[in-house]
């Protein structure tokens, strides 16, 4: 043989049909979908049960006599309630049979606590009624949707 020859091309690799790479390609692909759908329907989706939680309708609202109560540095404080009853409470005993002796013990132990000087203080009234309406709430179970300070005379 000559020295020219020339060198036998290097055999390339049999190039792998398209159809399994696509094939391949579009498995993953929905594969990737489905587990993405699975993991929003188990983790992201709301739940139904927000959707069927019932909101509270407003029924009567309830009156209390005045309190007058001593402040932790002996002053006085004369408050009027108003309690905002739910529908649901409304109609089982009325605004004008509503006991309303949880929210009076519910007042002189939030209001007894506090000094003349706090409840001058506007941020210090606010601070008071927010936790005597966190406090009537949770006493009356969903009965009370809102309290009102309808009097609030400090001596």
């Amino acid at each position: 043989m000559s020295a020219t020859a020339t060198a036998p091309a290097p055999v390339a690799a049999a190039p792998e049909p398209k159809g399994k790479s696509k094939k391949l390609l579009i498995v993953i692909v929905v594969g990737v979908l489905v587990l993405g759908g699975a993991g929003y329907w188990f983790f992201l989706r709301p739940s139904g049960d927000t959707a069927a939680a019932k909101v509270p309708v407003p029924g009567k609202v309830a009156d209390l006599e005045p309190l007058t109560l001593n402040l932790a540095d002996g002053r006085f404080l004369k408050v009027g309630l108003s309690l905002q009853l739910s529908a649901d409470a409304s109609a089982g005993h009325g605004a004008d049979e509503f006991n309303g002796a949880k929210a009076r013990d519910a007042a002189i132990q939030i209001f007894g606590q506090r000094t003349y000087a706090q409840l001058l203080a506007p941020k210090g009234r606010e601070a008071a009624r927010k936790a005597l309406d966190t406090e009537v709430k949770h006493r009356y179970e969903g009965e009370v949707l809102k309290v009102y300070l309808t009097e609030f005379v400090m001596q």
